[in-house]
C-alpha cells in the first residue's frame, strides 16, 4: 500500500496503512481524530440550527409564512369539501391547494383566492385535479377573480419585511377564526 498522511490534524505523520480503510497511524491518533470529527459535526449542527432560527433569513421566513398561511386556509375552509372533487376531508387530512402553483406563480403564493382546502388525493396524486378545481373555484370566488388568477405570470421575490408581515397577518387571522 502507498503512504498516507495521518488524519489527526495534530499529527500528520506519513505512514503505511496495515488495513485498507486505516486513516491514522496508531490508536491514540484514532481516538483524537474521532474527537475532532465529533467536534466538527457538532459545529456543523450548531451552524445549521443557527441558520434555521435566523429571523432575517428569507428562506426560513418563506417556509414559515407558507406554513402559517396554509394553516389559515385549512381553518378558513374547515367546513367546506375538497375544492376539486367535492368530497368531505377528514380533520387533519386537508391540504391547502394552490390553483396556480406557488412555484410557478410566486405572486399568487399568498393570494387567498388562489388557495383552497383540498384532499390529499386531488392535491398530491392528481396534481391538484385542476379541471375539477376550475369548475368549483368559480362557485367559490366568482368568474372575475378566476380571470384575475389567469392573467399572465409575473415573478415576485418576497422580501424579509413582507414575509414577516404575512406571518403576523395570518397568525392574527388564525387567532380570530379560532375564537
Amino acid at each position: 500500500m502507498k503512504l498516507k498522511k495521518c488524519k489527526n490534524i495534530n499529527c500528520g505523520i506519513m505512514f503505511t496503512p496495515e488495513r485498507p480503510m486505516q486513516t491514522t497511524h496508531d490508536y491514540l491518533c484514532a481516538i483524537e481524530y474521532s474527537k475532532q470529527l465529533q467536534a466538527k459535526k457538532q459545529d456543523s449542527e450548531k451552524r445549521k440550527a443557527k441558520k434555521e432560527f435566523n429571523e432575517n433569513d428569507r428562506t426560513v421566513l418563506l417556509k414559515l409564512a407558507q406554513t402559517v398561511f396554509n394553516k389559515y386556509i385549512r381553518l378558513r375552509d374547515k367546513d367546506l369539501p375538497c375544492v376539486s372533487c367535492g368530497k368531505q376531508v377528514k380533520e387533519g387530512m386537508a391540504h391547502a391547494s394552490h390553483f396556480k402553483p406557488a412555484g410557478n406563480y410566486s405572486q399568487l403564493r399568498f393570494d387567498e383566492y388562489n388557495v383552497h382546502k383540498s384532499c390529499s388525493k386531488c392535491n398530491v396524486f392528481l396534481s391538484g385535479n385542476l379541471d375539477a378545481y376550475r369548475i368549483r373555484i368559480v362557485e367559490r370566488i366568482g368568474q372575475e377573480q378566476l380571470d384575475r388568477l389567469d392573467l399572465p405570470n409575473s415573478t415576485k421575490l418576497w422580501t424579509v419585511d413582507e414575509l414577516k408581515e404575512i406571518i403576523e397577518l395570518y397568525k392574527r387571522k388564525i387567532k380570530e377564526l379560532s375564537v
